[in-house]
């Protein structure tokens, strides 16, 4: 029987300074995840958790398409405390998908099967992602994790493939990830921890429940902060989740997908042409963005389309 997948949204009306590729909008992130959704059918639910006032076009699409929450979170940090406590406390059964899901994600069309597909196949993986090739180098032995000099799946000919991907165990990930229900009850309260440790901390909550160190003894002191009382309270907060890194009989198993089937449409090295200048990537995200487009335009749908979306323009990006 293969696994239910419940999408949790968070989305916020507030935008990042970050480059964004021309055909950027939470419109489009939006219809490529109910994209993927859609061949699911009622193997899927979404519930969409907004952080205060969302346009009315796009909560008016959300309320078509799953059930919406309101909350005043202010901050990433706040509503994802607030999703996980809120799923972790529902019934449900313990091997299905909750996939945490931000509001500026690109979504391949097959994204969600292919998640699926990897977990009815990995039953003894509790975590997934499919953003982020930093592959984890499991001949490496110590309490700190070693990444891999190959990305993803390279020089890795074993590597199985469910779906669209072949997959990986992998070294981190972003705030938007996948992750069984029993795993999330039992890890719930270090995923609510996790925030307050600043910086990276959707990065060191993966090494954590990996069962590594996610902070060097240097990141413990207040001066690694500057010496504020913010600094202070991180470097305790952090040597805490130290203590709770969890036994080597329990430690999760995170896999990675390769290629990557969802992108976090933020981009720092254009060229003058507005194509990334450092990064490769096996999937054209312009023509997915252009696909889903079309896709939402014959649902009836209007999604901006941007200023210089052109087919065979790439979008990559890598995991903190």
């Amino acid at each position: 029987m293969s696994s239910r997948v419940r999408i949790v949204y968070r989305s916020a009306e507030s935008e990042n300074t970050k480059p964004r590729p021309p055909y950027y909008s939470k419109t489009l992130a939006l219809a490529s995840l109910l994209r993927a959704v859609e061949p699911l059918g009622d193997d899927a639910e979404i519930v969409f958790v907004n952080d205060g006032d969302i346009p009315a076009d796009r909560l008016a699409l959300m309320e078509a398409h799953g059930t919406v929450r309101r909350i005043e979170g202010g901050s990433n940090r706040a509503t994802f405390r607030a999703v996980v406590a809120h799923e972790a406390a529902l019934a449900g059964e313990p091997d299905d998908l909750v996939w945490f899901a931000e509001d500026d994600y690109l979504y391949a069309p097959d994204a969600l099967t292919s998640l699926r597909a990897a977990a009815d196949a990995f039953p003894g993986t509790d975590y997934f992602a499919m953003y982020g090739s930093g592959s984890l180098d499991l001949d490496a032995s110590g309490a700190r994790a070693v990444r891999r000099d190959q990305p993803g799946t390279d020089g890795l000919p074993d590597a199985p493939r469910r779906g669209a991907a072949a997959w990986f165990r992998a070294h981190s990930t972003t705030s938007t990830f996948g992750v069984r229900r029993a795993a999330l009850r039992q890890d719930a309260a270090l995923l609510r921890r996790m925030p307050y440790t600043g910086g990276a901390w959707d990065r060191a909550t993966c090494l954590a429940l990996q069962g590594f160190r996610p902070f060097a003894a240097a990141d413990l002191l207040p001066d690694a902060d500057g010496g504020t009382l913010r600094g202070v309270v991180r470097g305790v907060v952090r040597a805490a989740v130290g203590l709770l890194v969890r036994r080597p009989s329990r430690h999760r198993v995170l896999m990675g997908s390769d290629p990557e089937l969802v992108w976090h449409m933020e981009i720092h090295d254009y060229d003058e042409r507005g194509r990334p200048s450092t990064a490769t990537c096996a999937v054209d995200w312009a023509a997915v963005a252009v696909d889903t487009m079309f896709w939402a335009a014959d649902r009836g749908i209007p999604v901006p389309s941007g200023t210089a979306v052109t087919s065979g323009r790439r979008g990559c990006d890598t995991a903190s």
